[in-house]
């Protein structure tokens, strides 16, 4: 049975149609699978669906009927929900707070916080969610603000849940949590559509998968006949994604830019660095991996000198560090702003006001580092997250700093984008650039690093180096896995070199 239908869905915004006459079906009780590049349409089909958006065109069904959402209350009313991609929680509210925000359960004319507190503590044990209710949003991690917004769709009983690249801010082991959390879903009897760009998680999850390319549907299938190479041509067309070569592309011993010896951070009275170690050198990626929370953002807030009450040593070689932050909405960029507004930014021989310099840099960077866009005055807001991130990308790399730090560069960026990203990082490693790159996608980290360096509660519990880990033996390669999975996680075993 069909619980979802588009039929001819359009939507266009300006000159750019981010949806061309897309129909199929998603079927109840299924984990359907949404998958394309970044700008493919995914998250505008969805928010159309979900009443942010409408179509202008096209007919949707949902449990038969035709509907048409004028808000997402109406979507909410229809038992959809949806868990965006930039989460919508207010960081000085309490978890509490957050979730009933909209939907408070009433006793006579007041709110009945004992009745609310109960029904969600019992959603809080049944799903494993291990989340304080009391504590405010500002002060939790990235992983744990995704479980306070799935308590928000179990808490308005959402019987169709859109998950808009949930696990492109969750670690290895997060991924596993959250995919019992969908396991358990199906079996209620949810229904589950999943954007996604990580093919492995297709396989591992998916019921039925769509690909969306440059707003149009260009393929369907099955789990049962689901091939991962047909599906990772047809989401990039007839582009070819090629792995470059990463090894060391220097001789003898590179020269040290960046040294912390000894590092020790508290915030709040809480320990976050302890005794951390870590040399960065010319020439080379230093990866960092592990659980996210785990000292990860100090070490990048101390080497960028946004944080300055440690104690230990720290050596920096260079005053010229560029950052590209985690959060690229937040951090990373001004959204209101055009894309050579944001591009300019950090430029001291290109002031604002010189519209010549703006267009002159917009255009070079659109060509250089293919970012896809509407209109070259169009704001930052209004392109992918693929293509901000390149824009953001782009500035941070063409300061031609020394230090180049990459906090998940990634993180919710498509197929064809993370080629070029990849290989954009591995361009700046054979210009000798110093790259310190943290990711929680452990394949990218062995895929790029030089040496990687695990770490749990405040310092690098491990360091590898490329022989270590570049294993043709998948055996071998199993146990290394395995191995780091354990550290990461804080079953020690001492490595580090």
């Amino acid at each position: 049975m069909n619980i979802i239908e588009f039929s001819n869905i359009s939507k266009k915004f300006g000159n750019l149609k981010a949806n061309d006459n897309i129909s199929f079906a998603v079927r109840k009780n299924s984990v359907h699978c949404i998958v394309g590049e970044n700008g493919a349409g995914k998250s505008t089909l969805m928010k159309i669906l979900f009443g942010s958006y409408r179509q202008d065109s096209g007919i949707m069904k949902v449990n038969g009927s035709d509907v048409s959402f004028n808000s997402p209350l109406d979507a909410i009313a229809n038992g959809i929900g949806m868990l965006h991609q930039h989460f919508m929680l207010i960081e000085d509210f309490t978890v509490m707070e957050n979730v009933i925000l909209g939907s408070e359960k009433t006793l006579n004319i007041k709110i009945d916080f004992e009745e609310s507190e109960r029904v969600l503590k019992e959603y809080i044990k049944k799903y494993n969610l291990d989340l304080n209710l009391n504590k405010k949003i500002s002060e939790l991690s990235i992983s744990e603000q995704q479980k306070v917004e799935i308590l928000k769709l179990l808490y308005r009983n959402s019987e169709i849940i859109i998950f808009d690249e949930p696990t492109a801010v969750l670690s290895p082991i997060e991924v596993l949590e959250f995919f019992k959390i969908i396991f358990q879903f199906k079996v209620e009897g949810k229904t589950i559509i999943l954007i996604t760009h990580k093919l492995n998680e297709v396989r591992e999850i998916s019921d039925y998968v769509s690909v969306l390319r440059r707003g149009k549907l260009v393929y369907e299938t099955e789990k049962d006949i689901l091939d991962l190479k047909v599906l990772s041509r047809e989401i990039v067309g007839n582009v070819e994604i090629q792995d470059e070569n990463t090894g060391f592309d220097y001789e003898g011993e590179p020269e040290v830019i960046a040294g912390l010896n000894n590092i020790n951070l508290s915030v709040n009275k809480i320990s976050v660095l302890n005794n951390l170690d870590l040399k960065l050198k010319k020439g080379e990626v230093y990866g960092i991996c592990g659980v996210e929370g785990n000292g990860q953002n100090e070490v990048i807030n101390i080497l960028f000198g946004l944080e300055k009450n440690f104690t230990g040593k720290l050596n920096i070689f260079t005053d010229k560090i560029s950052l590209v932050p985690d959060d690229r909405l937040k951090k990373g960029m001004i959204k209101e702003f055009s894309v050579g507004e944001n591009l300019i930014i950090k430029k001291k021989e290109c002031h604002y006001i010189s519209n010549k310099c703006l267009k002159k840099t917009a255009e070079e960077t659109i060509s250089k580092y293919d970012v896809r866009m509407p209109d070259i005055n169009a704001p930052m807001e209004s392109l992918s997250g693929g293509n901000q991130q390149k824009v953001i990308i782009a500035r941070e790399i063409e300061l031609g700093n020394d230090l180049l730090i990459f906090s998940h560069p990634t993180r919710g960026v498509d197929i064809a984008a993370s080629a070029f990203i990849h290989s954009t990082i591995l361009q700046q490693k054979k210009k000798g650039k110093s790259i310190l790159l943290v990711s929680s996608d452990l394949d990218e980290i062995l895929k790029l690093s030089d040496r990687l360096g695990v770490i749990s509660k405040g310092r690098i519990v491990a360091e590898f180096d490329r022989n270590q880990y570049n294993l043709q033996n998948e055996v071998e390669k199993t146990i290394l896995l395995e191995s780091i999975g354990k550290l990461m996680i804080g079953i020690t075993g001492e490595q580090k070199n």
